[in-house]
């Protein structure tokens, strides 16, 4: 999980750095529309952070437990459905051409990470990710008020990529302090998800008998 949460990071940081330019920024009247612009970049920003982390530490699941040459057989019972269905997306060839050995190949080589959200990701998704592969999705929702903000994020971030509305209707309905309650209580939320996703690998709970 390090390359995972070493990315994260270095995207959280990047979005900090953005925030900080749109809480300085004063607009003149001229250019009014520009900084509705920019602050409707800062959900995709956002919305990229979500996707891409969750997508790379998903992956990481797949990774670390073939690598650690767990079987198919060892798996809990949610798990192990996710894989079959994840099977029916490729031909028998493409599967045969992959897989040596069936019970810990198969866990590896069924997972598509593109095909994993497609711009759909936020929290309700992720604790259903949580149930099939068996992590904990709890978070301090003090800090990350349980990933409400994510739905939002989703939202606009679809409307932006369809077209929907322009950068300037979306960043017309936010504020810079609603931003950056959008901003801290995501990034929070996001990082307890691969803090917990890491002791999930280490502890191995992917195993029925844990």
């Amino acid at each position: 999980m390090i390359g995972v949460k070493n990315t994260f990071q270095q995207r959280a940081t990047e979005i900090e750095t953005y925030f900080n330019f749109l809480d300085n920024y004063k607009p003149q009247k001229p250019d009014a529309d520009l900084f509705k612009i920019l602050k409707s970049n800062l959900l995709i920003m956002l919305y990229n952070l979500i996707e891409s982390s969750i997508s790379n530490a998903i992956e990481e699941i797949h990774c670390n437990i073939h690598s650690n040459e767990i079987s198919f057989n060892l798996l809990k019972d949610d798990f192990k459905s996710l894989i079959i269905k994840n099977t029916k997306q490729f031909k028998p060839n493409e599967l045969i051409s992959r897989i040596n050995d069936i019970a810990t190949d198969i866990i590896k080589h069924t997972f598509k990470k593109d095909d994993l959200f497609s711009g759909n990701v936020d929290a309700k998704q992720i604790r259903e990710l949580a149930k099939q592969y068996g992590f904990n999705s709890n978070t301090d929702n003090t800090k990350t008020k349980g990933g409400w903000h994510l739905l939002t994020i989703k939202n606009k971030r679809n409307d932006l990529a369809h077209g929907n509305f322009s950068f300037a209707e979306v960043g017309k309905d936010y504020t810079v302090e609603e931003l950056k309650d959008m901003k801290n209580t995501t990034i929070c939320y996001i990082s307890e998800i691969l803090d917990n996703i890491e002791s999930y690998l280490n502890n191995k709970e992917y195993c029925c008998n844990q």
